[in-house]
């Protein structure tokens, strides 16, 4: 009895609160981030140090500059395809040994191709990473590229690339970047059925050797490492390391101005429509470029945004929208994302359109742009409380060549935006009028639909983008 009245009493002085409504958001707090140290070999290899002793692990990254976009269009799938092997086999150790020695130090091994640089990623428990970086050395320097395993990867490739083209987001991403970059080298983002048949191991070998010089490479070791151990362990690993000239920067992506455009891939029967829209965009080292970012955070890129609390809330016309900024070293670009029901196509095309007026119109209520702020500060603390975050974070600065104190004064800057920077920034970064339009659908339901939204035929793409 005692207790239900206590708990009565209790119940009864507790405050009210208002779940309609968002927490009252705090001031952002500044983050500060460890400090780093940088030199370079004697080689042209430039290496970067971040000690961070939260845990005793160690991540290692090589950086060399070319990626998919050092690639001739009929090669596609080939920077891919490079990075993969380079873990499949040295001069000294077959895959299965690679493999098991990374496992005995403790971490991983593996290699990626980017639009601007190959990166080969490594990991390990501190007292095992001589080891592993005895290990990185090899697979970037020497792979063997043995022929069974170029001969499987292209097989895999095979299977991966149909397995893909099943899904009608893969099919809209590729049609849309080779439009939206139009003919630039980031245009290419996926292989073809000819460019996979191109990939043999003496392409493999001749663009390793071309690609791959330590001039214009980074080497990033972030962990549980002093600078005398990392300096000894880069200069033993690495001092040797011979190459010419590094891969040229992709030319600049142009800012075209022209109509929309809206393509469209058939997929007879299919009950929805896959959408891929957007535009170039501002580039990191823009000065507005945070204005666009928390511009992004309004319209799409967080679930609070305008786009996710109608087209998806309210209006149920998808289970998924959202909106990004995407980065390249020398173009980025704004794109929104969904997939909808067949039905509603052209009304949920309307209603995106429509918020990009809105958002260009009139300023966003300081409680979104709060919102959005809060958002891309926490996500931006809790991303740099890991190894992995911090070390990813500062190879995209390095990779893109954005400013030294980029990260270091992202909240700052992130708190400078206001309403009326966030509607400026929509006004000259967020074009409706020219945006390229990709959709996948089932053609003879939705092509009269899409017509209303261009003052141009609506052009038919293949499962290639072309």
């Amino acid at each position: 009895m005692l207790l239900a009245l206590a708990f009565v009493t209790s119940a009864a002085a507790a405050p009210t609160v208002d779940m309609s409504k968002p927490p009252v958001l705090g001031p952002m707090r500044s983050l500060k981030l460890p400090s780093r140290s940088e030199w370079k070999l004697p080689n042209g290899l430039s290496v970067v140090l971040v000690t961070d002793r939260r845990a005793p692990l160690v991540t290692a990254y090589v950086a060399v500059q070319g990626g998919e976009s050092a690639m001739h269009a009929e090669d596609a799938g080939l920077a891919e395809a490079l990075a993969e092997l380079l873990t499949d086999g040295t001069g000294n150790k077959t895959s299965k040994q690679i493999a098991d020695a990374s496992e005995f130090f403790g971490g991983s091994l593996s290699g990626e191709a980017t639009p601007d640089a190959f990166v080969v990623r490594a990991s390990a428990l501190s007292d095992k990473a001589e080891a592993m970086f005895s290990l990185l050395s090899e697979v970037v320097r020497a792979p063997s590229f043995p022929a069974a395993e170029v001969a499987l990867r292209r097989a895999n490739m095979k299977e991966e690339l149909a397995a893909a083209r099943a899904e009608s987001d893969f099919l809209a991403g590729v049609a849309f970047y080779k439009k939206v970059f139009a003919g630039h080298p980031y245009s290419v983002t996926a292989p073809t059925d000819d460019s996979i048949e191109r990939i043999t191991r003496d392409r493999v070998v001749a663009a390793h050797k071309r690609l791959f010089t330590p001039r214009g490479a980074v080497l990033l070791l972030v962990g549980d490492i002093d600078p005398a151990r990392a300096k000894a362990a880069a200069h033993k690993h690495f001092g040797s390391w011979k190459g010419g000239a590094p891969a040229a920067d992709a030319p600049p992506v142009p800012a075209l101005k022209r109509e929309r455009t809206v393509y469209l891939l058939d997929r007879p029967k299919s009950s929805q429509v896959s959408f891929f829209l957007g535009n170039i965009a501002a580039r990191e080292d823009n000065p507005a470029y945070f204005d666009l970012l928390v511009l992004n955070g309004v319209l799409g890129g967080s679930f609070s945004s305008r786009l996710v609390r109608d087209i998806r809330e309210t209006k149920g016309y998808t289970y998924s929208i959202g909106s990004r900024l995407e980065h390249r070293r020398t173009g980025s670009l704004i794109r929104i994302r969904t997939p909808v029901r067949t039905e509603v196509a052209g009304d949920a095309l309307s209603a995106i359109f429509g918020h990009m007026k809105d958002v260009r119109g009139s300023d966003p209520t300081p409680e979104e742009v709060g919102q959005a702020k809060a958002y891309l500060s926490g996500s931006f603390a809790r991303r740099m409380e890991t190894q992995e975050g911090l070390a990813e974070a500062i190879l995209h600065q390095k990779l893109l060549r954005l400013p030294a104190d980029f990260y270091d004064a992202y909240v700052d800057r992130l708190e400078a935006v206001s309403p009326a920077s966030v509607r400026k920034a929509a006004g000259v970064f967020l074009r409706p009028d020219e945006m390229t339009v990709v959709a996948v659908g089932d053609a003879a339901k939705i092509k009269d639909t899409l017509a209303k939204f261009t003052k141009k035929a609506v052009v038919s793409v293949g499962v290639d983008g072309d």
